[in-house]
């Protein structure tokens, strides 16, 4: 009798929870207008939907469709809101993430063949489209949080306006519709690409509540230190309500957790504050404490977030955001580099950040910059497409057939220079030849789901036999920040210490690949606690270990796939073993366009480009003394200074050798 009465209890408890996911569906502004959506998707013109944050966007509009027989996709910019986007709407349909609903990001497929709503990163709509440029799986694909004008989601409205002409000229096939949705569209820009008669428009209001703006009175000479003075002081004055903090970078963010979990200030923030991170390169797993109900006993959340927190995620229960007005953008340096730097937000990215405190009831937004400063922000960010290397592009365009990328249909069609300097790149990779076709090897290189420079780093592999190897350094340079670095305590040194064991003289590449063979050998990622005690006692980032794990299976994949199944064929088991030389000459065929040799100042290194960089602090060669005298490396960050960093010592006879047409004796 009593097993009867839980089993009943649960069934009530179910039916409830049901009720209660029925009820907040239809309390949400985007219900109002579905018959209008619903009408406007099934005509023949393309939907833009400009719906405020909050109006049930991203989860209702597809979930209206399902019990239809479209198949759909709706692409993010991110992976974050693609997986977190994907387990709401199942649990909405009391499914499970995987079958009827799924998502796909890059090294993480949770779909199957009968999955018929798909929440993808734009990258990964991307590649599916170099298989099947028409997209022949999908009738509708939604293109969502559209006014970030990402890269990939830029170069994608063009495929998808391809896709859907080509799809109307064959009457066999069936069309594809196509749904456009942001937070705040740039209309104009949209109904001028797709052709004003083409569309149809519809507006969603959110549910938004007033938001106080507060400025600083002057300047903020350092935005870490202003950051945490307002943390703390929200925390001591302000009434119960969550905290969004907007920090530029994943380094921020975990140096200002350091800090706020540090012994003096956890005293003032006392028991029951949950501190939580979320960046991009963060697990999955690691994400969800951000998005999830605070535990029992917890009474306020503070949530250290990059601009993925701007949009494209929605964030429960804040009431209060603190906004640095800085993020991180790659963009193109004079010598032909990306680099990734801190700037200013835009005034829209502001109001985006602002409006997060205005969802459950009246908030308060700390502006860490003065009134003035706001009113000289650019009203609108630079799309991505003008301010970054072009080389995967033109990879992905020839790789859809797209054989002259000037002629293909851009949002905002980006500068010549760009293109040319993205081609000479290709042409340097042996990608495309003297007639600008994509030749055999650059086929290779557009199967792997990489930056066209770390792709070739990998097929280099097997000229050098080390593909091993190779596959445990890129896929550790894809988990991100292997070693956790405290910034306070006596933890330091034991850190310092731990890190020495895994060092490598050579530099960063042959160190990431100490660490993760030893974690190969002495813990398991299988056995949770093991590797957990190993992570910990080593000072090393198990979520990234973890990650790296899995990259490093998606490449393998890739790589030993046979060619006729789209892979690549190739040994993946081939290894160096001991002769580390061999790793390291593959280091500089792979990476022989970002080459740094020693100045005469001995501690400075010059990338070649005539730019004076220095080593970063997080790499195994900073503080080498006098610097190494030829290196090369993966990646330029600029803040105060100009940084390069996955550094690794090569010989510089080693470049005639490996790359003789551009370092002749």
């Amino acid at each position: 009798m009593k097993l009867f009465s839980e089993t009943a209890k649960k069934k009530r408890h179910r039916s409830d929870s049901i009720d209660s996911l029925a009820n907040f569906r239809q309390n949400l502004p985007v219900y109002a207008y579905r018959t209008e959506l619903l009408r406007a998707i099934r005509s023949p013109k393309i939907v833009l939907v400009t719906a405020s944050t909050g109006s049930g966007k991203s989860t209702q509009i597809p979930a209206y469709l399902i019990d239809s027989e479209h198949v759909m996709a709706v692409t993010q910019p991110r992976r974050v809101a693609a997986t977190t986007l994907a387990q709401r709407v199942a649990h909405e349909h009391q499914g499970i993430v995987g079958h009827q609903i799924g998502y796909r990001v890059r090294f993480d497929d949770c779909t199957r063949s009968d999955t018929q709503l798909t929440y993808v990163t734009d990258g990964m709509l991307l590649r599916e489209a170099m298989v099947d440029p028409l997209l022949r799986k999908y009738s509708i694909i939604f293109l969502d949080e559209a006014h970030e004008r990402s890269l990939q989601t830029d170069i994608l409205l063009g495929v998808v306006q391809r896709a859907r002409k080509s799809r109307q000229q064959s009457y066999s096939r069936r069309p594809l519709q196509i749904v456009v949705m942001s937070a705040t569209l740039q209309v104009q820009t949209f109904e001028d690409f797709f052709g004003k008669e083409n569309v149809v428009r519809i507006e969603i209001p959110g549910r938004q509540f007033p938001v106080q703006m507060l400025y600083t009175s002057v300047p903020a000479e350092d935005y870490m230190e202003a950051t945490l003075a307002t943390i703390l002081q929200i925390h001591t004055h302000e009434e119960a309500g969550d905290v969004l903090v907007f920090l530029p970078g994943q380094e921020e963010i975990e140096d200002l957790a350091t800090l706020l979990r540090g012994n003096t200030v956890s005293q003032l923030l006392a028991n029951g504050v949950l501190i939580c991170l979320l960046y991009a390169a963060l697990p999955p797993e690691a994400q969800l404490a951000a998005f999830a109900e605070k535990p029992e006993g917890c009474r306020r959340k503070i949530i250290l977030a990059t601009n993925i927190a701007e949009t494209s995620v929605t964030l429960p229960a804040i009431r209060y955001v603190v906004d640095t007005g800085k993020h991180k953008l790659r963009q193109i340096l004079a010598t032909g580099m990306d680099s990734l730097t801190v700037e200013s937000v835009s005034q829209a990215q502001a109001a985006q950040r602002a409006g997060r405190a205005g969802r459950i009831g009246p908030g308060l937004c700390f502006r860490l910059y003065t009134e003035d400063a706001f009113e000289r922000l650019d009203p609108d960010s630079l799309p991505e497409i003008l301010r970054v290397g072009l080389a995967q592009v033109i990879l992905q365009l020839k790789g859809m057939g797209v054989q002259d990328p000037t002629t293909f249909d851009f949002v905002t069609p980006p500068d010549t220079s760009s293109l040319v300097r993205a081609a000479k790149l290709l042409y340097a990779l042996g990608a495309v030849n003297d007639a600008m076709e994509l030749t055999d090897y650059g086929k290779k290189l557009a199967k792997l789901p990489l930056d066209p420079v770390f792709g070739h780093l990998l097929l280099k592999s097997a000229e050098y036999s080390c593909t091993s190897e190779m596959l445990t350094a890129v896929a550790v340079l894809s988990a991100e920040n292997v070693f956790y670095r405290p910034t306070t305590g006596e933890v330091i040194a034991k850190a310092a210490a731990a890190h020495r064991r895994f060092a490598s003289h050579e530099g960063d590449l042959p160190t990431f690949l100490n660490v993760y063979q030893a974690w190969e050998r002495e813990a398991s990622y299988h056995s949770r606690v093991l590797h957990g005690e190993w992570c910990q006692r080593n000072f090393v980032s198990g979520r990234s270990l973890g990650r790296a794990y899995h990259v490093r299976q998606q490449l393998r994949s890739t790589c030993l796939r046979p060619a006729e199944k789209n892979g690549l064929g190739m040994d993946v088991n081939v290894t160096c073993g001991k002769d580390r030389e061999s790793f390291l000459k593959c280091a500089a065929a792979g990476l022989f366009l970002q080459v740094a040799s020693r100045t005469k100042a001995e501690t400075e290194i010059d990338s070649r480009g005539n730019e004076t960089v220095s080593i970063h602090p997080t790499s195994t060669m900073f503080g080498r003394h006098p610097a190494p005298a030829c290196v090369v490396f993966t990646e330029l960050v600029t803040t105060k200074k100009t940084y390069i960093r996955g550094v690794t010592q090569i010989r510089e006879e080693w470049l005639h050798e490996v790359a003789p047409v551009f370092y002749p004796k």
